[in-house]
């Protein structure tokens, strides 16, 4: 069965660390199948690629040189690792998205009255 393209699935948590690891963002395997159907981990996976094109074009980029530099940078990042980004359930997601097009039908329902109310 695929996945649903707008609801991350447990198999796209699974996969997170394959997708950061995926040489040149090469994928192999079942995480290439899930990838081909999954749009969260296609873009995901995008932006994988995007970072390190930005990352080597940054090697060549000279810098001022401190030593405690790459301790405080790999500090950050253990302690961004850490912290699990906050994800709306589904259902709120799916709750929210269906008030806000419920508000623009109104929006656009009382546009189309008061257009017809001051033509007539």
């Amino acid at each position: 069965m695929p996945s649903e393209p707008t609801v991350r699935s447990s198999r796209c948590d699974e996969l997170a660390d394959d997708l950061a690891a995926a040489d040149d963002g090469v994928l192999v395997g079942e995480a290439r199948v899930h990838v081909a159907e999954c749009l969260r981990c296609q873009a995901e996976l995008a932006n994988y690629r995007r970072l390190r094109r930005s990352l080597r074009g940054l090697a060549d980029v000279p810098g001022p040189v401190d030593p405690t530099l790459q301790h405080d940078i790999l500090l950050a990042l253990d302690r961004a690792d850490e912290r699990r980004a906050r994800r709306v359930p589904a259902r709120t997601a799916a709750t929210i998205g269906g008030l806000a097009a419920a508000a623009g039908v109104i929006a656009l329902a009382t546009r189309q009255r008061r257009i017809a109310r001051l033509a007539g």
